[in-house]
């Protein structure tokens, strides 16, 4: 026999407002019949007697109590139109504009929030409230403890003395600003500091640095549109990119210039400059990277599983002269068109080209019998002294060398000892202990 089962007003009115798998468990709900729950969904909250205190639905029964008493009529009033402003204002900015909003103005505000936790004795609540999170705060409270104007991030050496040192800071200024290295990255330049042991901070730091420095804007010389490539080979001499870009010498002569780059290390494995577009000077340049990197190394098809190399759709690389090769070829060349035998672009290779015109070759008195000298030794520069983004702090020569350098750990440890010490003796003259 089934005994009628009655339900407490405040389950149909919170099913009523949507709100009962916020409230109840899930064991709870999962007992009663979908057709009553319906019944009491589909009913408007109006139709309950007391729907006007349905603001307090949401409590537990001994907050429940609290708040319904006549006695507390205001402050529930009070409560609820400040619980109705701070969603409106979350809705308004949202909330990652309502946190920036805060972190901005954090040292006027962290007075007000400390005080609202004493008297509130919950700052878990607090905080949750204002969506900060309690490493952040904390954060802010060594800030307001330990500021000082000598540093950059306005804390104590001394104190918090992990941070980037005053010594590795202008280490930093000087190789940003120096002559040498300003065609290059900031990520590059970053990298060769790291190699040659001259600062310890990752990268997110150094751009965090040499952004409170000024020092980034200035580097931004060129940023085309880069197409999304989907290759990616998994050791070096396992896919190849083709490729000719134009280049306009002072003297007025259109010049091609003719790259093989690998995929893996980035490297630039052969290159030719002429005045001539031909499949001829495009043959040249393959013939030398697969003899430098096959043929001299004795390494033939039955040694190797493929190689894939990538061009455009241009005559210069597809032609009698090229295929003949690739057909004769003592290693197993597999060409492939990119947007045509493939998906993707050949992209790789092509933002390369656009960076060598742009940071090598621009704004410079070029003349067509300078230019391949001129070429030689960006390439060289490119291939053995500047660390690739990709790479991190190594160079496309180094990983080609080394593909095991490719996924190796960076580890600051010993110079980071050396940046605490330095901060731990440095004074600003206030006698910090």
């Amino acid at each position: 026999m089934n005994h009628y089962i009655t339900y407490h007003s405040n389950v149909k009115l919170c099913y009523s407002l949507g709100i009962e798998k916020q409230i109840f468990p899930e064991a709870f709900l999962d007992k009663i019949p979908k057709t009553t729950s319906h019944y009491w969904k589909t009913k408007k909250a109006e139709n309950f007697c007391g729907s006007e205190y349905e603001d307090i639905s949401n409590c537990s029964l001994q907050e429940l109590k609290i708040i319904a008493d006549m006695r507390a009529k205001h402050l529930r009033k009070v409560f609820v139109s400040f619980c109705k402003f701070y969603f409106l204002v979350l809705n308004i900015l949202g909330i990652k504009n309502f946190q920036k909003l805060l972190k901005t103005h954090r040292k006027t505000l962290l007075p007000f929030i400390e005080k609202m936790i004493s008297d509130s004795v919950n700052k878990k609540m607090i905080l949750k409230l204002l969506k900060i999170s309690p490493h952040q705060f904390g954060q802010w409270q060594k800030m307001k403890k330990y500021e000082c104007k000598e540093s950059l991030i306005w804390l104590c050496y001394k104190r918090v003395s992990r941070q980037i040192s005053r010594k590795e800071i202008e280490t930093m200024k000087n190789l940003l600003k120096e002559k040498k290295h300003l065609h290059w990255s900031s990520g590059s330049v970053w990298g060769k500091a790291v190699k040659d042991g001259e600062i310890s901070m990752s990268v997110q730091s150094w751009y965090y640095y040499a952004k409170l420095l000024g020092l980034g804007k200035e580097r931004k010389k060129f940023k085309g549109f880069r197409k999304r490539t989907s290759v990616s080979a998994k050791k070096p001499n396992e896919i190849w990119h083709m490729d000719v870009t134009r280049y306009k010498t002072t003297d007025h002569k259109m010049m091609y210039i003719y790259t093989v780059m690998d995929n893996f290390s980035r490297k630039i494995l052969a290159w030719d400059v002429s005045e001539n577009l031909s499949g001829q000077i495009r043959l040249n340049s393959l013939k030398s990277a697969i003899n430098e990197q096959f043929l001299e190394k004795k390494i033939v098809k039955n040694e190797i599983e493929k190689l894939d190399l990538i061009v455009d759709g241009g005559s210069e690389n597809n032609n009698v002269t090229i295929h003949e090769f690739i057909k004769n070829c003592k290693v197993g060349i597999h060409k492939k068109i990119a947007l045509k035998d493939v998906l993707f672009s050949n992209s790789l290779i092509e933002g390369n080209n656009r960076i060598l015109k742009q940071t090598y070759l621009k704004d410079r008195e070029i003349t067509e019998k300078e230019l391949p000298d001129y070429i030689s030794k960006s390439i060289n520069e490119y291939n053995s002294e500047k660390p690739h983004y990709v790479h991190k702090i190594y160079t496309p020569d180094e990983i080609h060398n080394s593909p095991e350098l490719k996924n190796a750990k960076l580890l600051f440890d010993k110079l980071n000892q050396q940046r605490t010490q330095e901060n731990q003796n440095y004074s600003c003259g206030k006698g910090c202990i």
